[in-house]
């Protein structure tokens, strides 16, 4: 059977083609009664019919089916690797999350072909090839209103044959419909839909669900209008802004007061209502897609907040949702609706719920399922190595690369000391709870007059216990951390780490239960000589040393400690060996920094969180843009300043090229003259008196033929004649 399904990378028609794709065609129906044997046949093997599997072909979200720009989500989701934790469960749930995430310009596998949007003429040939087509209304609304007038058109030659049309549009048809005025508690009904009413933005969408039911009075074209409640899923989806938010750790915004009941269904659970109606092709015409919850847009809000945030929320004015660049007009409409709608004909259907009590009471769930599918799982890493060998370093740049929270011992120590005593001076924050004031005070004490005691340092079990408490906050939770230099011991590793239950965890002949919340998920060695980083501090300048624990006799100290508690039996490392988490072992001694973070990311990999925003790709282009500029107008002065230079050069080699040549003509002129000399001697006088003469001779004769007459007087008076 071939199902046609448009947007195929789209949510919606990516997880549909992709249910429908491993459904057996009429295996959500009931079973016929099978007719009993005749004694004759009782002896012949039964014949078992080969099993339809539904052919699936669709259209994409794009005309001409390019990927639209790379954005933080769909760059990162491309990279998202599929790691194999050995628990079976886990990893198959971490493998469908990523399978159902859809790209958009990404065709699924499952997918047999597209069409060309722009193409209506190839369009109608799939269309009308296909036996059942499903649309999704809100983002195909041009689309889909022109399908259903096509087939409608063309319905008596599916006599024989009867197609199925499914429109899946959503409850904002129903936004404006009114309740009993007396009862504001009341609620719609799902056959009270002939008179619901649309959101002014919806008044198109409410005709092509009108002409879908119309049509669906044609035996040989059945027509379903699927109403769905707000889609939730680990995609782009309506509350998306919600956990990203929650994810970065900032505090969540509730848009109005909150007192607005949102119906909401799953993307799992919608693809399998639309599965169910292809199959069983149910009597009611139109259907209402919605879950059991009655939740509102701040319970939702609160819940999102407190599972994967801070757990504060804050209410503005619905005008202020305006300004927020992540929530598009069309989730502005559907976040502030207020709906009390009850379904009707999917309470009456087999399959089986994944949400059906809703987001807030399964949101544990389904942010796991969030958090599988965008590869945001947190980065805990450990750093360990001897004193001055670089931790803090290559902590500070693995957490900026990886972007995860450093966790530095003494500064956490600091701030839970502040925090106590904050609260033990009665300064408490306006979230922050009294009821354990006293206690604070009594720990706040205690630790002072031990720290008196042992030259201000803390008792270990109080600085595991603060360590343990950051790991456990959210952020190190949803990002992950990155623990600089610490634990420095077995009995700290055992004690940070521990599991709740497993109290025994110090006995050696035990492996540790680990607390899978904090529990490192790789460890860094930094090796390197005492020799080697002594002559690194020592060629230190002095005032990055002194009244550090770099000073030659502290550090000497400290580097005996270090190698008298990693003994080869006796090693901090041997504890996460043992937990099957092998340390990578990087000597910074044979390695530059550059190559130290090389081997590190490579080890690593991607990192587990998501991808530029679009601002952040928005700012990158542009300082790359600068930084093309700044080259290409440096290029350009360069080039100036190498054509003055050149020009500059050319001049003084002709003002010089000149200078010598006019030396040379007066050298030869000086030349000249000083040969002419002897000649103008000569012509004086032997020449130039005779010569003189027949010219002043020719003028006063003035004969006919001057040349012939001057060569006749300068012959007959040549001296030489005489």
């Amino acid at each position: 059977m071939k199902v046609f399904v448009s947007n195929v990378d789209g949510p919606l028609g990516h997880n549909v083609s992709r249910l429908l794709a491993t459904t057996v065609v009429g295996s959500r129906r009931e079973e016929e009664p099978e007719e009993e044997e005749t004694d004759e046949n009782e002896d012949r093997p039964k014949e078992e019919k080969p099993k339809e599997i539904y052919t699936v072909v669709g259209t994409m979200t794009r005309r001409n089916g390019t990927a639209p720009e790379e954005t933080d989500d769909s760059l990162a989701h491309q990279l998202v690797p599929i790691v194999e934790t050995g628990d079976k469960k886990r990893d198959a749930v971490q493998k469908e999350a990523i399978e159902k995430f859809a790209i958009a310009g990404q065709k699924p596998k499952w997918v047999t072909e597209t069409v060309p949007r722009g193409d209506r003429t190839l369009l109608k040939e799939t269309l009308l090839s296909c036996d059942v087509i499903i649309y999704d209304i809100i983002s195909c609304l041009d689309e889909a209103s022109w399908a259903i007038e096509m087939l409608a058109e063309e319905a008596d030659n599916f006599a024989e044959k009867p197609k199925v049309f499914i429109g899946v549009t959503s409850v904002m048809t129903w936004a404006r419909t009114k309740v009993d005025a007396e009862d504001p508690d009341a609620f719609l009904a799902e056959d009270d839909y002939r008179r619901r009413k649309p959101h002014p933005n919806f008044k198109s969408h409410i005709l092509v669900e009108k002409n879908i039911v119309k049509h669906g009075k044609k035996s040989a074209l059945k027509t379903y209008v699927i109403a769905a409640g707000l889609v939730y899923h680990p995609g782009d989806s309506i509350f998306h802004f919600l956990f990203k938010s929650a994810w970065h750790n900032q505090d969540l915004v509730c848009y109005g007061d909150g007192d607005n009941v949102i119906p909401t269904i799953s993307l799992d659970d919608l693809s399998n209502i639309i599965v169910e109606t292809v199959e069983t092709t149910p009597a009611s015409k139109y259907m209402l897609a919605i879950d059991d919850s009655k939740n509102t847009l701040y319970e939702i809000t609160k819940a999102v907040s407190d599972t994967l945030g801070t757990g504060k929320v804050k209410k503005l004015p619905k005008e202020a949702a305006l300004l927020n660049k992540d929530l598009p007009q069309s989730d502005y409409d559907m976040l502030l609706v207020n709906l009390r709608l009850d379904p009707g004909h999917i309470k009456e259907m087999s399959f089986e719920w994944k949400y059906e009590s809703g987001l807030v009471e399964n949101l544990t769930q389904f942010i796991q399922e969030y958090k599988y599918a965008r590869g945001l799982t947190p980065l805990r890493i450990v750093v360990h190595g001897p004193p001055a060998s670089g931790k803090t370093f290559y902590a500070n740049k693995i957490a900026q690369h990886y972007e995860i929270h450093i966790i530095n011992v003494e500064k956490v120590v600091e701030e839970a000391i502040a925090r106590l005593e904050r609260r033990a001076s009665g300064r408490l924050t306006p979230d922050e709870a009294d009821d354990d004031i006293d206690a604070d005070k009594e720990l706040f004490e205690e630790l002072k007059e031990a720290a008196r005691a042992n030259n201000g340092r803390y008792p270990e079990e109080h600085v595991v216990n603060f360590v343990r408490e950051k790991l456990r906050s959210m952020p190190c939770r949803n990002q992950g951390y990155i623990l600089d230099g610490y634990p420095t011991s077995l009995d700290e590793a055992r004690e940070l780490f521990k599991a709740a239950d497993d109290d025994d965890a110090k006995e050696e002949s035990k492996i540790p239960k680990i607390d899978e919340l904090i529990g490192p998920d790789k460890v860094i060695s930094l090796d390197a000589s005492d020799d080697v980083i002594k002559d690194r501090i020592m060629n230190l300048p002095e005032s990055a040393v002194a009244g550090t624990k770099n000073s030659e006799d502290a550090l000497t100290r400290r580097l005996e400690e270090f190698r008298a508690s990693n003994t080869d039996e006796n090693t901090v490392l041997n504890f996460f060996d043992e937990l099957e988490i092998h340390p990578i072992i990087i000597s910074v001694e044979a390695n530059d920094a550059d190559a130290v973070m090389s081997i590190v990311t490579k080890t690593i990999g991607r990192p587990h969180n998501y991808g530029p925003s679009p601002e952040q790709i928005a700012e990158k282009k542009r300082l790359a843009e600068e930084a093309k500029a700044r080259e290409i107008a440096a290029a350009e002065e360069e080039r100036l300043k190498r054509e003055k230079e050149e020009a500059e050069r050319q001049s003084k080699a002709v003002a010089e090229w000149n200078l010598k040549l006019e030396e040379v003509r007066k050298q030869e002129q000086e030349v000249l003259e000083a040969q002419s000399v002897p000649l103008r001697n000569y012509l004086m006088k032997y020449v130039m008196p005779t010569l003189t003469s027949g010219l002043i001779e020719v003028c006063k004769v003035r004969p006919e033929d001057p040349i012939d007459y001057l060569a006749e007087f300068l012959f007959k008076h040549n001296p030489g004649n005489a």
